[in-house]
């Protein structure tokens, strides 16, 4: 459903989308490919969308037209020529063409009746759920916990279950790219559950969480539910069976709730795999739907995904500056360009990186996602004072947060904290049980500091595409540590005949990450065992 708001209320409404929100919708229309190819449309655009919002409506007629946009003389009859009606034809039609492909997901409209030359604006209605466009005009997803029911045989343990919607709750809004509602809107549905569809319209909201808390005297059972409103169908659903013998009631509440938050928010959960999918399409996104695909990109990173989503993350937050996730997003995309070797440039890279991080935690102190960055960035240029409290302020923000936990993992062991560093990673495998293959990484750290070099190697064949360089690189030199010397000759033969020296990379990581002096040496030893490593190291 879309709602038609009249001219007169675009001021002074919390109802309509603000002149902010129509220009840079306006901005992204022009940017499209639907008129990249025509000027005089997107003048003709330009035109009719400014007058509207300068309060020149009247303004907005055939013959103005035809003299300030298509250059007509000052006698001009549009009754007899008709290039403006024509072109407003043709306006019309690529306006249309832009909603049902790149413009699908815009959260406004701008459309030209028939007949007339003043454009309505409308808010419209996401697959993903209404943007709350009063807030900031973004493309949040918009989320309602709804009380959970007891299904135990004393009905007095209502309370315990609503504990559990209360936790997952609170959990849930640590991701700042949901829009989670308050409890004290949603609980008045305690004794009457309408369908998902009738609370879509209600809420506002494009998901429901849903969920039935069963005790006995030694078990606790949870099941969670994720509903998507437009179509009212489960999209996830999650049971938990936990012993009160083994675990308390609030233990369990921490635990399940910090779960289901990371399964269903977290930046591989469900809510943000069902977005990207519908972002692949286009460059012209916010800087919300940017933020998504970066994700999709740090499943199998390349220097082409990279441009792409460091291009559109730019690009967006021109659009929207103030959204603190993305600038967040774009600083480790800006690490990137290190991590995976696209530039050798290091510290103009990490300062931009650190404005970006800086900014997204000026915009919002408890963004995890930039406290992410900036813990990241202290621990390359060695400042352990800062690396330190950024991790703690990253934690805090969001301790189910899986890949900051798994970057913290590294960043710990390199350090040298191999106990922090396993816990890390062990808690961000838990919270995301099919994550991208760069997780691996972190268990091959861990376990190879610790010389278990063939859960080493069992990492290592779990990593696949998703990192910036080939994991025969790591298998040859677990191999060669395990004494398999023939399969780490091949193996890294296979990684020679497709990224050239090893020492390049090797060299550079080194500068880079600053690893220990000890792991260094182990890995340049492991290399000489190997016969076509003796050439290079």
């Amino acid at each position: 459903m879309n709602d038609t708001l009249p001219l007169e209320q675009l001021r002074g409404s919390d109802e309509a989308p603000d002149r902010k929100m129509i220009e840079s919708h306006l901005a992204r229309i022009v940017q499209s490919s639907k008129f990249a190819d025509t000027t005089r449309l997107k003048r003709f655009l330009k035109h009719i969308v400014t007058e509207a919002l300068e309060g020149r409506s009247e303004s907005l007629k055939g013959y103005a037209l035809g003299v300030d946009v298509f250059d007509k003389p000052s006698d001009f009859d549009p009754g007899t020529d008709t290039i403006v009606r024509v072109q407003a034809s043709k306006l019309r039609a690529r306006l249309e063409a832009y909603y049902a492909q790149e413009g699908s997901r815009d959260p406004v409209r701008i459309k030209l009746p028939k007949g007339q030359y003043v454009p309505i604006f409308e808010i419209a209605e996401r697959e993903l759920g209404p943007a709350s466009l009063a807030q900031r005009g973004d493309a949040r997803v918009s989320v309602a916990v709804m009380p959970f029911e007891n299904l135990s045989e004393d009905p007095s343990l209502q309370n315990l279950a609503l504990a559990f919607s209360v936790d997952i709750l609170t959990a849930l809004s640590r991701f700042r790219e949901l829009r989670v509602l308050s409890r004290h809107v949603t609980w008045r549905y305690i004794d009457a559950r309408p369908e998902p569809k009738a609370l879509r319209a209600d809420l506002g909201v494009g998901y429901l969480v849903e969920g039935t808390y069963r005790r006995t005297e030694t078990a606790v059972r949870v099941t969670v539910h994720l509903v998507c409103t437009r179509t009212g169908d489960a999209v996830l659903s999650e049971s938990f069976d936990r012993d009160l013998s083994a675990q308390s009631h609030f233990e369990i509440q921490d635990d399940v709730a910090g779960r289901t938050a990371a399964k269903i928010a977290a930046p591989h959960g469900m809510i943000h795999r069902v977005g990207s999918w519908c972002c692949t399409e286009t460059d012209n996104l916010d800087a919300y739907e940017a933020r998504l695909l970066a994700t999709e990109y740090w499943r199998a990173p390349s220097p082409e995904a990279h441009a792409r989503i460091q291009s559109m993350l730019e690009r967006a937050l021109e659009l929207d500056p103030d959204y603190a996730g993305a600038w967040g997003t774009l600083a480790i995309i800006y690490l990137d360009t290190l991590r995976h070797g696209y530039t050798k440039e290091e510290s103009p890279t990490l300062d931009r990186a650190l404005a970006a991080a800086q900014r997204a935690v000026d915009l919002d102190a408890s963004n995890a996602t930039g406290l992410h960055a900036l813990f990241l960035i202290h621990h390359i240029r060695g400042n352990l004072s800062a690396f330190e409290e950024a991790a703690r302020r990253a934690v805090e923000a969001n301790p189910n947060y899986p890949d900051m936990l798994a970057d913290l993992s590294i960043c710990h062991g390199f350090a040298g904290d191999v106990a922090a560093a396993r816990a890390a990673i062990t808690r961000a495998f838990d919270l995301c049980p099919n994550p991208p293959g760069w997780f691996h990484a972190a268990t091959l750290l861990v376990e190879f500091i610790e010389e278990r070099y063939d859960l080493a190697l069992e990492a290592t064949r779990k990593i696949g595409d998703a990192l910036w360089t080939g994991p025969e690189l790591y298998e040859a030199i677990c191999l060669s540590l395990l004494g398999r010397l023939d399969e780490a000759d091949e193996c890294l033969k296979q990684y020679i005949e497709a990224y050239g020296d090893p020492m390049v990379f090797l060299e550079g990581t080194f500068e880079i990450f600053g690893k220990p002096a000890y792991l260094q040496e182990r890995i340049l030893t492991a290399l000489e065992a190997i016969p076509s490593g003796r050439r290079t190291a």
